[in-house]
Formats: C-alpha cells, sequence, structure tokens
C-alpha cells in the first residue's frame, strides 16, 4: 500500500527514515559541520528559487516569525497593504499588519478559492498607495 504524507503545518506522519534521523546527536550550530549544512542548503534554496543576485534568508522560528520579520522590515505604521484573505494564512497576515498599524485594505475571498487577477488589478488601481 502507498503511504501518503502531507506536507502541511503538523502534526503529521513523517516517513520512519526521518524519525530514525532526528534521533542523532544534535550539530552545534557553531561547528564546522554545521556551517557546511547550512551553506549546502542557503546554495539549495538559491538554486530553487532562482536567486541570481542577492541572499536567501532562513529564520530560526515559525512560519509566523518570518512573516512577521517580512512585515517589520518592509513596512512602517500607516502604510497601506492589500492582503488576500482566503484562508488562515491570509487572515494572519491582516492580524499581523494591524498589530504593526499598518492599514489593511481586505481582499476576501471563498476558502480554498484562487484571487481573480482582474480584482487585484482594479483594488491596485483603485488604491495607487498601496505597498504591499
Amino acid at each position: 500500500m502507498k503511504k501518503t504524507y502531507l506536507f502541511t503545518p503538523g502534526p503529521t506522519q513523517v516517513p520512519p527514515e526521518v524519525t530514525l534521523a532526528e534521533a542523532k546527536p544534535l550539530i552545534h550550530h557553531r561547528t564546522s559541520e554545521f556551517s557546511n549544512i547550512f551553506a549546502k542548503v542557503t546554495d539549495g534554496l538559491k538554486y530553487i528559487f532562482q536567486t541570481k543576485n542577492g541572499e536567501v534568508f532562513t529564520f530560526a522560528s515559525s512560519g509566523t516569525g518570518g512573516m512577521e520579520a517580512c512585515v517589520v522590515n518592509t513596512l512602517s505604521q500607516g502604510d497601506k497593504v492589500a492582503v488576500v484573505k482566503g484562508g488562515k494564512f491570509g487572515e494572519r497576515w491582516a492580524e499581523i499588519c494591524e498589530a504593526y498599524g499598518v492599514e489593511v485594505i481586505p481582499v476576501d475571498i471563498e476558502y480554498g478559492k484562487a484571487v481573480k487577477p482582474d480584482l487585484l488589478d482594479y483594488l491596485l488601481k483603485k488604491e495607487r498607495d498601496v505597498k504591499a
């Protein structure tokens, strides 16, 4: 029987080889072994995202921590953003922006549905001062 693994926020089932790998001793983050692994991961991310001139950033945080870092490093209080709210992640983006005083223009769509590009085009033409 084929085993299906979901790549969603946990808890989820993982393959046995992953569980065994987790049983190995930790690699300290100040060792050359860790530095080599981190460099390999960073190069792999650059390849996946086709990053030619620039950096990729990894965060030792939850996804929410990464989202918050994006907001606080690119937006300021009073800025205006359009947020597609068609699921939990869109709702989280809106909550984080509002917590930092960023004005949210919600684009509410049915959960699980794609946003229509024409709707965003219309919104961005109407709201010229939207920053993100």
